[in-house]
């Protein structure tokens, strides 16, 4: 008998089990079933680590086969197949259980991976993901959601990660880009090397050179050494660059040579040195206005725009909220040692209706002060910051306007009003600043005075054509 892991493919196309069989022939022991009858009488009779499934088939659906083999052969992990038309359905796969899914058509090296790490939770008797659980609302490492959203955004990583392509990552501050960057990082052929981040904001312009390429000894003040830079570190591994919309233009000029030329030369040194290095660069800022301004090098932008990644920002992640909130509050409960159940209904509501500017940053923030000032057991509305009821949706009541000024009830109504019909207008001209602002009648630079002071962000309007 075969010392192999074992692996049962399911699916009414033949050609499927056979591309599978190949794909996995160095890695596990597979057997085909091409209906859920027999995919169901194969689970009866044999053991199994790893169920791959179709969702749709002629007689059995994939979510019955999850059922039963759920049922059968509770310590199997199950991966579901499906066709993008049918993501919600792989939601209540999830919920129901199954460890992962695969959207057709998918590449037969990413479907490889996704049994791999499959196989590994079975092999190390990993705890079984669950929709109520931690686990089971992971679909990326470190990654933490259950929304529509957030398993679109799954399956494009994990489709992503496997090739060695240049990644951009775009979002709000706060959407969580350097943990996706880690995830890519981690299912990719390189996560056996080192991740290095950096970010571009934060480094003085005139240090980020030297931080980036590195530098010889003398070449300048205080370059009493010869220095690697985070390139050279980076070495067959990936490079993470933060926040790249910061970067000065004469910098931005070396970024592209090197993607070019796959070689860096340090400061000072008339020496190319190859690299080997999977980039990603992230930004919160709108790189094509950037570009139209001429802050930002289009030759870049082209080298950067080969695999985008738009993380949605926590307001459209509705069904994400609570999810988060009872995660950072269980790590604050663990960390102060003392019992925190979870959010009133008054607090769980207040959360809904906040539309969170600052994004999963901001609310981890929001439950890590209420649960120190939390007295009981429960967080309260009232143990919540109070900026979250100064920016309620328009569904929220208004306050008692009789106790307020002329003046305050004008510029209550306008903040109220203003982040919708600006949001109205870049959805209307898919983020495009310059057109937005000529229908609202201001000048570009005083619509762009506007979404900075409402936190809005043209480029999360801007819909990738289909």
């Amino acid at each position: 008998m075969s010392s192999k892991p074992r692996v049962l493919v399911v699916d009414d196309k033949r050609n499927m089990v056979s591309l599978m069989k190949k794909v996995l022939r160095n890695d596990a022991s597979v057997s085909g079933a091409v209906c859920g009858r027999d995919a169901i009488a194969a689970l009866e009779a044999e053991e199994f680590d790893v169920v791959l499934c179709d969702l749709k088939m002629p007689d059995v659906h994939g979510v019955e086969v999850l059922r039963a083999c759920r049922r059968l052969r509770p310590n199997a992990e199950f991966i579901l197949m499906t066709a993008h038309a049918s993501v919600d359905t792989a939601v209540d796969a999830l919920r129901l259980g199954a460890y992962d899914y695969l959207t057709k058509p998918f590449d037969p090296e990413a479907a490889r991976l996704v049994v791999l790490r499959a196989l590994a939770r079975a092999a190390a008797h990993l705890p079984e993901p669950s929709g109520a659980g931690e686990s089971g609302n992971e679909f990326l490492p470190g990654v933490i959601g259950r929304s529509k959203e957030m398993l679109e955004l799954a399956s494009l990583v994990q489709r992503i990660a496997v090739s060695d392509s240049t990644v951009l990552l775009l979002g709000d501050t706060g959407t969580g880009k350097e943990r996706v960057s880690r995830a890519i990082h981690t299912l990719s052929p390189r996560s056996g090397n080192r991740f290095v981040p950096v970010n571009c904001a934060a480094i003085p312009g005139e240090l980020l050179e030297s931080e980036l390429f590195g530098y010889t000894k003398g070449s300048f003040t205080g370059a009493n050494r010869d220095r690697a830079g985070l390139f050279e570190e980076a070495h067959e591994g990936t490079l993470f660059l933060d926040e790249i919309g910061d970067m000065r233009s004469s910098l931005q000029a070396k970024l592209t040579r090197v993607l070019e030329e796959r070689a860096i030369r340090r400061i000072g040194d008339s020496k190319e040195r190859p690299v080997d290095v999977r980039l990603i660069a992230a930004t919160h800022r709108d790189i094509e206005e950037m570009i139209h301004e001429g802050t930002f090098r289009e030759d870049l932008w082209y080298r950067l725009n080969v695999a985008t990644v738009r993380l949605p920002p926590l307001r459209d992640r509705q069904g994400d909220i609570e999810l988060l909130a009872q995660r950072f509050l269980k790590e604050r409960a663990r960390a102060a040692n003392r019992t925190l159940r979870g959010f009133s209904e008054a607090a769980t509501h207040a959360l809904h209706e906040y539309d969170w500017p600052g994004n999963v940053r901001q609310l981890r923030a929001a439950v890590e002060r209420a649960s120190i000032i939390a007295m009981g057991e429960w967080i309260t509305e009232a143990d919540l910051p109070p900026e979250i009821f100064g920016r309620r949706s328009v569904s929220a009541p208004p306050p008692d306007l009789v106790e307020l000024t002329w003046q305050q009830v004008l510029d209550s109504s306008r903040d109220r009003a203003a982040p919708h019909y600006l949001r109205a207008l870049l959805a209307k001209h898919r983020g495009r600043v310059s057109e937005a602002a000529t229908q609202a009648g201001v000048e570009r630079e005083s619509f762009y005075r506007l979404l900075r002071r409402y936190e809005l962000n043209a480029a999360n309007f801007r819909k990738d054509p289909d």
